[in-house]
């Protein structure tokens, strides 16, 4: 029996849409890698990926191990990335499934090599390098580059790749971005001259992406990005999904045309209508002023519909912006349709939609005070994802 009392409808037709706009934006002979991690930025990985495949995605990236491993058991034969750490216990199962591993130190390294040796393979690896996030990674220097020509005299160890992650990258003032290029170079360099060359080197994310659409512009004043940012490998991640990668930069991407991959929807579960100064939902922060119509909406911060919405939250009713009333609760809202008139039980809500109806990711995360990742990963697994073509 099908019954949905809240969904997530995923447009494939809208992510491959964004994916040949990205496409363009990318030299040709330049990877795409996918980022597919947090199952999909939470619009589903398996099926993400498989679309991703149609599209002509060179590689996958994921955050962990399991990830990847999801994906090879969904029949995903794509070359797939795992950009974060790996516990030791888990290592044969990457070795198992054919994953590509990041690696950061000498020691995990190491670890994966025998692991590969015991199995009779060689494992391949990408090396992260910490030019300015400081987070994981070989920091640009000399002890880091003599770190990964030990690496890379592991017979057991293939390193197809070297990457950095840019850490501001998303912001209007891009010049750290050219710091830490330069630092990346200077690995890069400092490896050729010790005779190690290697085939994938990667640096340009969403944001670095979003930079070049503003350098072409009319932004005169703006460093060439375009060129410099590619080298063999590019990695999209939010832009995939319809979503600029911050806020900031929405204006930048719009020449894009981006469109939103996921929309969450809802049914109203039942209409009332209240005096005036009635109190809605927990402590009562929500007091009719007016006789008043409430919808009840079977979706809460359970859902991951954030309870923060609670002030300031709307939701789209018959095609008009209904403001939430009272505190979002676990497994229900309330929405104020006073002024929408023949609200039914049954009727269709949207609670995340486009950016021209006032409820695209960022819109509600200006009001959570997040980012759309967040948004987006945080709809619950129990909200089943509903795929249409279009």
């Amino acid at each position: 029996m099908e019954y949905r009392r809240v969904w997530a409808e995923i447009s494939l037709g809208n992510l491959m849409h964004n994916y040949e706009v990205i496409r363009k934006r990318i030299p040709a002979g330049v990877d795409l890698i996918g980022i597919v991690k947090a199952d999909a930025y939470g619009h589903g990985a398996v099926e993400i990926a498989k679309t991703m495949a149609k599209c002509g995605a060179n590689i996958l990236g994921v955050a962990i191990c399991e990830e990847g491993i999801q994906l090879r058991e969904a029949g995903i034969t794509l070359p797939i990335l795992v950009m974060g750490f790996t516990p030791a216990p888990l290592l044969a199962e990457v070795v198992r499934h054919n994953l590509i591993q990041t690696v950061f130190t000498k020691e995990g390294a190491s670890a994966l090599g025998q692991v590969a040796a015991r199995n009779n393979k060689r494992a391949t690896v990408h090396i992260e390098v910490d030019t300015g996030m400081s987070r994981l990674g070989f920091l640009p220097n000399e002890d880091g580059v003599r770190a990964i020509c030990e690496i890379a005299r592991d017979p057991n160890l293939f390193i197809e790749g070297i990457y950095t992650h840019f850490a501001t990258s998303d912001q209007l003032d891009h010049g750290f971005m050219f710091e830490q290029e330069a630092r990346y170079n200077w690995v890069l360099d400092e490896l050729s001259k010790r005779g190690l060359h290697i085939i994938k080197r990667h640096m340009a994310n969403s944001g670095a992406i979003a930079q070049t659409v503003r350098e072409n512009t009319a932004l005169p004043e703006l460093p060439l990005v375009s060129k410099s940012i590619f080298t063999d490998v590019a990695r999209v991640g939010i832009m995939l999904y319809g979503l600029p990668p911050s806020a900031e930069m929405a204006s930048a991407c719009a020449p894009l045309g981006l469109k939103p991959v996921m929309r969450l929807m809802a049914q109203v579960s039942m209409v009332k209508r209240l005096e005036a100064g009635v109190g809605i939902s927990y402590g009562h922060i929500y007091k009719t002023s007016r006789k008043s119509t409430i919808a009840v909406l079977p979706v809460g911060y359970a859902d991951g519909f954030p309870r923060r919405l609670s002030h300031g939250g709307r939701v789209l009713i018959h095609g008009q912006l209904a403001p939430l009333a009272g505190a979002i609760c676990m497994d229900q809202c309330m929405a104020d349709i006073t002024d929408i008139p023949n609200v039914a039980p049954g009727d269709a809500v949207v609670l995340l939609g486009s950016k021209e109806e006032g409820l695209c990711a960022d819109d509600l995360a200006n009001i959570v005070g997040t980012i759309s990742y967040e948004i987006v990963c945080g709809i619950g697994k129990r909200v089943p994802r509903v795929y249409l073509e279009t």
